[in-house]
């Protein structure tokens, strides 16, 4: 009869640990996908952020673009920017953009780098005061964002334009 018990403590035992187990595995996987669902929303609005400042200009402060984005991106992309200048014609032409950003999707993610791509809509306008002309065009546009984390910030290190295509709007 002692051995009945003892194997039956043993299994009760057993089974117990396995509850643990159990438990603490569904708690450090929540704690993961919580932490994922933390870092695909800070992807998401790191790219919208820089989709955002890369297609938002006002020739009445063209330094202001340039600082923007460097704030926004890393490695060579942040190098190249730190070193352009914006178009002497930009501020002739009284060229501008605004841009809003409709859709962003984070395509892959890992601990220290993602890809995004981002749906976004411009309104570019100039003049040119020598034709007394004024244009605008407004367009949508589709971007690919890979970014890295750096000092626990998502920053873009590369954009690619996918696509752009005209918006039908009233005035067009």
């Amino acid at each position: 009869m002692t051995g009945g018990r003892a194997a039956g403590y043993a299994l009760l035992g057993c089974g117990g640990l396995l509850l643990v187990l159990a438990v603490l595995s569904g708690w450090s996987g929540a704690q993961r996908i919580g932490n994922r669902e933390h870092d695909t929303r800070a992807v998401a609005a790191a790219a919208a952020a820089f989709v955002t400042a890369y297609g938002s200009f006002d020739h009445r402060d063209p330094d202001a673009y340039t600082t923007r984005l460097v704030a926004l991106t890393a490695g060579t992309l942040r190098d190249a920017l730190a070193r352009a200048a914006v178009d002497p014609d930009a501020a002739r032409l009284q060229r501008g953009i605004a841009t809003k950003v409709e859709s962003v999707s984070v395509t892959a993610l890992s601990a220290t780098a993602a890809t995004a791509s981002v749906t976004a809509v411009q309104s570019r306008r100039w003049s040119d005061p020598a034709l007394d002309t004024a244009q605008q065009h407004v367009i949508r546009q589709r971007v690919t964002c890979r970014l890295v984390q750096e000092d626990g910030r998502w920053l873009v290190v590369e954009l690619r334009v996918q696509s752009e295509e005209p918006v039908r709007t009233a005035a067009n």
